[in-house]
């Protein structure tokens, strides 16, 4: 019942948001640090829009917002979003380079992400491209629907810190739904959201030692009194991101964190 009512409130938070100040690319000051925003399947732009409400209610007064509206088609479509690899792929290359863009024109600027589900996988590969370049401070990824062996280490290269939010109870969506239909990445099993990632064998020991800048927060009862039962969309939840998301943009994180283990 607590996972049907924490999709309740993110849906009735998100409709409001979207009504009051609809869905600009950019929101807030660029100057000092920018959050990209990358949403999952489907192109409604649920998480990047909960992200917005949150931050405008923090201290985070500096922060800027970037949309980066990688999905095809028809809001709501979300088949081809997930299935769609090769243009996956490309949307991921699209994104470095307008990382690259932002960085010429604004070389002081502090860059994060913030990638949920679907979208995880479309900022990895944009992350590969950026493979040796220190180019973002941070990358998050809410519920990430790639599979738990996916090579993370070539992505790794181009971040300072990345935490994956994870939580077993998501068994629909990243359980029996990516077992069914796929992760983005196309493995036919549960995806790295629900059992956290493994670091796979027989990675270069650059790619190794990359994984030492990945920490995995994995849901806890305790996290019920910021309103997240466990579901796929709690990590949205407006109290949620209020509490812990500048302080993953700080690297400062309360919650336990979790080093990847072998495969």
């Amino acid at each position: 019942m607590g996972v049907l009512v924490d999709r309740a409130r993110v849906i009735a938070a998100y409709l409001s948001e979207r009504a009051r100040y609809g869905l600009p690319e950019a929101a807030g000051p660029l100057g000092r640090e920018v959050l990209f925003l990358l949403d999952g399947v489907g192109g409604l732009q649920v998480g990047p829009l909960m992200v917005r409400r949150a931050l405008r209610n923090t201290d985070v007064s500096s922060l800027g917002t970037i949309l980066f509206a990688w999905q095809y088609g028809v809001p709501g479509e979300i088949w081809t979003d997930l299935m769609w690899l090769r243009r996956n792929r490309m949307m991921g290359a699209k994104l470095a380079r307008r990382l690259l863009a932002f960085r010429r024109t604004h070389p002081e600027t502090r860059i994060h992400v913030v990638a949920f589900s679907g979208g995880a996988g479309v900022a990895v590969f944009a992350c590969e491209r950026l493979r040796g370049r220190r180019l973002m401070e941070t990358l998050v990824l809410p519920c990430p629907a790639l599979s738990p062996a996916y090579n993370l280490g070539p992505a790794l290269q181009a971040v300072g810190r990345c935490y994956a939010l994870v939580s077993h109870r998501d068994t629909c969506i990243l359980g029996f739904g990516t077992v069914i239909f796929g992760t983005v990445d196309r493995r036919f099993s549960p995806a790295a959201g629900q059992l956290g990632f493994r670091m796979p064998t027989g990675i270069s020991s650059e790619d190794t030692r990359a994984y030492e800048r990945l920490r995995e927060i994995r849901w806890s009862p305790e996290l019920r009194r910021v309103g997240h039962h466990g579901g796929h969309t709690g990590w949205a939840g407006t109290a949620f991101l209020q509490r812990y998301l500048p302080e993953m943009l700080r690297g400062e994180v309360s919650l336990p964190l979790h080093k990847v283990q072998p495969a």
